[in-house]
């Protein structure tokens, strides 16, 4: 269910309703927000759900065990019921009613039985060994496990995502070395909508706990809502149990008119950047790309139509993922929550370390958190810190997807993070004319191009036709200029409000205007989304990841 298709908007409206129905009813609307997130998850692919249920009984198991050592109960009861029920739902999907009837056995996929009483069997030795881990020092007990759940969370992660990227890579590896044929099973496994973010965002909460950031919460259901909610769901903000959690546990105050017409602007204005800016930008894109990511490497004579197509990228990338953020967060402030800023006008940055606080938030911080600072961060000589740079964005650059380009993508980032550092260029240092800043921020803009064009390509021989055609075969063709025009067509309302956001220093400026201008701007953005949006609603760039 996307946020910019009709379903969804017919979803929302019905559950807004009914949701404000149950207001000073924190149960009940925590309830809802349980089944809205579990039917607007199911949509996709319901077999997805017995997934983020096992994510779900498993990181809220594991942090009370990291506090306390042994489960409550009620606790157990209430955990390992919820995950039966959904495995029962899950093994429900292959049942084949008619089988009976035609003489045939009814039975389960093997596979979906096997799954579902490996995890079963999981939980109950996790419960089993309640008594025995209660008498462990603490310390030794929080380690364990913290270990346990982190790799559990990574186990899931690797196996639904890396998997057959790392097999393919070596038996390609393999096959070149030994020139024969490697004949090895390759598992047929559909990446979850979403895993990265929610396993990141469970895997931050039990983190927490560990280092008593943050208290375990015995509430179950309210946890469960809490990590399936829907508007954040699939592809961020990757939010902090300490910043989100709390305010499933607390009434929701009344929504008012400030929170509401905010709310309004944020969907509104992150609908067009989906639909009026990526969408349109992204033709020009895959039309660009296309030849190239089917293995046609020939180098062309207008490398500036391959410019303007990276430059088409930059901002499609950017309307499409910060579109979605944008709406998020407005879905969540119409439904009381405040989820945090992901995107705070990146392509305005002068340094890459700049870039990385303006640009997906959320995931940069949960980096600098989870993985920089615990490789020791700034600490130790500049090599070291150099090396925990490199590792650090070479793996937030897998995270985006099992690819050798992303793995470059994120090298890149690093090289250039270190390299800045090295020169001690800082985004912090006053100059007394504003030139150096704006040539600083055109220089990052560019090599922010370069890093899109390793994310963009397929291959790296791909990266290599459009330098050679950019530096080698700079030619201007008609082609070239209109798609060029079409850029600007779509993208300069974005750059002027950029602009506007960028000087006032406010992210909603609107907020200040006079009435009229306000409802001139709604009028011109929502008779540009009816205007140039798709008959069929296009998939966000994120979700894939």
């Amino acid at each position: 269910m996307l946020f910019n298709s009709v379903e969804f908007l017919i979803f929302f409206c019905v559950f807004f309703v009914i949701y404000w129905m149950a207001h000073k009813n924190l149960t009940l609307q925590n309830r809802m927000l349980l089944l809205g997130g579990y039917l607007f998850y199911g949509w996709w692919d319901v077999r997805f759900l017995f997934l983020i249920a096992f994510s779900t009984v498993l990181d809220f198991n594991f942090a009370l065990k990291i506090d306390r050592g042994q489960l409550d109960k009620s606790v157990r009861i209430k955990t390992l019921v919820f995950l039966i029920l959904a495995g029962i739902f899950f093994l429900l999907l292959d049942f084949n009613p008619g089988a009976s009837a035609a003489g045939q056995s009814v039975v389960f996929r093997p596979q979906y039985m096997s799954v579902f009483l490996l995890v079963i069997s999981y939980f109950l030795v996790l419960y089993g060994t309640d008594q025995a881990s209660s008498r462990w020092k603490e310390e030794q007990r929080r380690k364990v496990f913290l270990i346990i759940g982190v790799a559990t969370n990574l186990l899931l992660l690797g196996v639904f995502k890396y998997f057959n990227f790392f097999l393919d890579s070596f038996i390609s590896l393999f096959e070149k070395m030994t020139g024969g044929h490697a004949n090895v099973p390759v598992l047929n496994i559909v990446l979850p909508v979403g895993l990265s973010f929610y396993t990141f965002q469970s895997i931050s909460y039990v983190v927490d706990v560990y280092r008593r950031q943050t208290k375990p919460t015995e509430r179950f259901l309210d946890y469960a809502a809490y990590i399936i909610f829907f508007p954040q769901l699939v592809a961020g903000p990757i939010e902090r149990a300490r910043h989100l959690l709390p305010q499933f546990l607390k009434i929701r105050p009344s929504l008012t008119k400030d929170d509401f017409n905010y709310g309004m602007w944020l969907i509104v204005w992150g609908l067009y950047k989906k639909v009026v800016i990526a969408d349109n930008l992204a033709k020009i894109v895959n039309t660009t790309f296309m030849p190239y990511d089917q293995g046609q490497f020939v180098v062309p004579h207008d490398g500036f139509r391959l410019l303007v197509a990276v430059y088409a990228f930059a901002l499609q990338i950017y309307g499409d993922f910060s579109g979605y953020t944008d709406m998020a967060r407005g879905l969540a402030k119409l439904l009381g929550f405040d989820i945090i800023l992901n995107f705070n006008l990146p392509y305005f940055a002068r340094t890459p370390s700049d870039f990385w606080k303006r640009w997906h938030i959320s995931l940069s911080s949960w980096l600098r958190d989870y993985l920089y600072i615990p490789l020791g961060g700034n600490r130790g000589n500049q090599w070291f810190v150099y090396r925990n740079l490199m590792l650090t964005m070479a793996l937030g650059g897998l995270w985006h997807g099992a690819s050798w380009t992303f793995l470059y993508w994120g090298v890149f980032h690093g090289f250039i993070l270190c390299v800045y550092k090295f020169l001690n260029i800082s985004e912090d240092k006053k100059y007394p004319s504003w030139g150096i800043p704006v040539l600083q921020g055109i220089v990052m803009f560019h090599l922010t191009c370069m890093g899109w064009l390793l994310f963009r390509a397929k291959n790296m021989e791909t990266v290599a036709v459009f330098i050679r055609s950019v530096f080698g075969h700079f030619h201007v063709s008609p082609l070239a200029w209109e798609n060029f025009f079409l850029l600007f067509k779509y993208s300069w309302v974005l750059i002027a409000f950029q602009l506007v956001q960028f000087y006032s220093k406010n992210l909603f400026p609107l907020n200040r205007a006079h009435w009229f201008i306000k409802l001139n701007v709604y009028l011109f953005l929502i008779m540009s989304i009816l205007c140039f949006t798709d008959s069929k609603p296009q998939e966000f760039i994120y979700f894939a990841f």
